[in-house]
């Protein structure tokens, strides 16, 4: 008697492990919503604010030596390439187009992983089933997209995409590439010119003892500035022109 009221107290505490347990382990895996997306308990990993091109990442370079291959990819949505590349997410090509192969249409696409490290697999279709692997990995910094090549031990293509789109529960601006390079230059350019001004007028004023209009640096340039801007404007646009004292031409 003893021995069965052990017995079912075990089984109890068993069916209550699984109960409370069981689904956290479950729900630890991220679980696909659709062909780019997720979900985690701290939340969906969507890759559709990345966009869409025609692919999006387009015959890249493999890292790995001695892969010579290019490689293109495209998140959420089916792109048609070259050759046997038609309505895949990745494509594999040689250098000289002239062989290629689908690494994995969007149909195919799995996630596995999770809150530490969470992947996305595609594979390819019969006879050679090419696999392809892409490591999500969440990052603050703008969007990076590695081919890293085959791994010839296991006959898989690795990927690694760092990207804040990789993070659980990011916004729909995680795809955003932030400022753009010009818009730095811009920044720049003004920082510089607002460091040379308050500092040329402060040494004018304080070491040479300049006042008014003088305590502008280098006032004499910029006094002339628009002369030289109009002489070099009407160059431009009659270097011939006739003067008085030549010759024509």
């Amino acid at each position: 008697m003893k021995l069965g009221g052990l017995i079912w107290k075990g089984f109890h505490l068993s069916l209550l492990f699984v109960l409370l347990v069981g689904p956290n382990i479950v729900s630890s895996q991220c679980q696909k919503i659709n062909s780019c997306s997720c979900r985690l308990p701290t939340g969906v990993i969507d890759l559709s604010p990345l966009g869409s091109g025609n692919p999006l990442y387009k015959d890249l370079k493999a890292t790995q030596f001695p892969d010579d291959f290019l490689y293109s990819w495209n998140p959420c949505k089916p792109f048609t390439g070259e050759g046997s590349c038609t309505d895949v997410a990745v494509c594999q090509k040689s250098t000289d187009g002239q062989t290629t192969y689908s690494l994995g249409s969007q149909d195919s696409a799995a996630f596995a992983g999770d809150n530490t490290t969470v992947t996305l697999g595609y594979t390819g279709p019969a006879p050679d089933n090419r696999q392809s692997v892409i490591a999500l990995t969440c990052t603050s910094g703008a969007t990076q997209f590695t081919v890293l090549g085959e791994d010839t031990s296991a006959s898989v293509y690795k990927f690694e995409l760092k990207s804040p789109c990789a993070c659980p529960g990011s916004s729909g601006s995680c795809g955003s590439s932030g400022i753009s390079g010009g818009w730095i230059f811009v920044i720049i350019l003004v920082v510089v010119l607002v460091v040379y001004l308050v500092g040329g007028v402060l040494f004018m004023s304080l070491v040479k003892k300049a006042s008014g209009a003088e305590r502008i640096p280098n006032v004499e340039f910029w006094k002339d500035l628009p002369v030289l801007v109009k002489d070099g404007a009407v160059l431009v646009i009659s270097p011939c022109r006739k003067e008085g004292k030549y010759d024509s031409i």
